[in-house]
């Protein structure tokens, strides 16, 4: 866009909801949080809002979170997750009818895949989304994979002083390997539309890969071999693992994952077109290798001799046996890929300046299209 037609286009005022107060007070742009749980120490996932706030400024478009920019002042309006019903997003356009409101898939809560469906999205004018079967450029636009700053990019400590690998996240899953029970009554009668297979993820596999997590968690805990950590919250549900976990770090991931080989990468869903995560990226900023099951065509985005494909494992004991026995030259292969690959030009597309200018641009084309186009389903 030509700097004559940044100054000529009128400013577009962008409030948006976040994900979870802590990211208030335009702490979503600064790459910082307000809050002391488990995820505080981690501003640097949010670095590609930081950048959206800059390139936002250079093109006459103003971010700000709710509590800064009110949202009856905005243009646009954008929800950071699914609302507690659709009914507020109705409302909202009842007040405010010529707001747009943008939907923003950053990640779906667990068992909530129903968010992911088009019938949910009807208040929205248009919808940004790693779901790429949905992406049309129209009404439902690219929501893609996320890195960081480059210059936060760590060195570890060398081969022979790091431990094994570490297993980061929080178990919800009890003893018996069940989840709390939920019916699903409550979220439809807030205005949610479940299809069958909505619901039965919903009552019966939030997040099937949870359940391998807490698989590989047990066996780190039961190995015999004191080189594998855990770390977060929920593992005194198993009796296997409640002694061991070491607790919610109180640092950033990036200070410590380079005191491991191997960082344990587990999404909570595995499928084709599902959310690559934090996790992978925090592996390799923080000079660990990725042990990685999720995404199943992950290697579409990050070079599959980057990172160990959990998938090639039998099970749990199976891939902590290769780990603890892999010899330093086939760690440093693989450790040596990553690290040329983050310096790149094949990760620029996933950097938070590339970040900001796709989505600067996105939030224009909704801001300047008719409505009839911005209301199509």
């Amino acid at each position: 866009m030509s700097a004559t037609e940044i100054i000529n286009r009128p400013p577009i005022r962008v409030a948006v909801i976040p994900p979870t107060p802590a990211f208030n007070q335009n702490a979503l742009f600064e790459s910082k949080r307000f809050d002391s749980g488990s995820h505080s120490p981690n501003g640097h996932w949010v670095d590609c809002f930081a950048e959206v706030y800059r390139e936002g400024k250079s093109s006459n478009i103003t971010f700000g979170t709710e509590d800064v920019l009110p949202k009856e002042n905005a243009d646009v309006l954008i929800y950071m997750a699914q609302p507690d019903s659709p009914k507020d997003v109705f409302l909202q356009k009842q007040r405010c009818p010529n707001q747009k409101a943008v939907l923003l898939l950053m990640e779906t809560a667990l068992g909530a895949r129903y968010s992911l469906s088009p019938r949910n999205h009807t208040p929205y004018d248009a919808v940004f989304t790693y779901v790429t079967p949905l992406v049309d450029d129209k009404r439902y636009f690219l929501y893609p994979p996320r890195a960081y700053y480059r210059q936060r990019i760590t060195n570890g400590l060398p081969f022979t002083q790091r431990r094994i690998a570490c297993l980061v996240g929080t178990n919800r899953v009890g003893s018996d390997g069940s989840f709390p029970l939920r019916t699903g009554v409550f979220a439809m009668k807030k205005g949610w539309r479940f299809s069958l297979k909505d619901w039965i993820d919903y009552v019966f596999c939030p997040g099937e890969l949870i359940r391998y997590r807490a698989e590989v968690g047990r066996a780190c805990a039961t190995y015999g071999h004191d080189g594998f950590d855990i770390f977060g919250e929920g593992w005194d549900l198993l009796p296997e693992t409640r002694a061991v976990c070491l607790g919610i770090p109180s640092e950033s991931t990036l200070t410590y994952i380079g005191k491991y080989r191997y960082y344990f990468a587990f999404e909570n869903h595995s499928s084709k077109y599902g959310l690559i995560s934090e996790r992978i990226w925090d592996a390799l900023w923080g000079d660990a290798v990725p042990v990685y099951r999720g995404h199943t065509g992950i290697n579409e985005f990050v070079p599959s001799n980057c990172y160990i494909d959990a998938r090639q494992f039998k099970s749990p004991r199976e891939m902590l046996d290769w780990l603890y026995r892999t010899p330093e030259s086939t760690w440093k292969m693989y450790h040596a890929a990553g690290r040329d690959f983050i310096r790149s030009r094949s990760v620029e597309k996933y950097l938070p300046d590339a970040f900001a200018k796709r989505f600067v641009s996105q939030i224009i084309t909704v801001v300047g299209r008719p409505e009839s186009m911005a209301t199509e389903s």
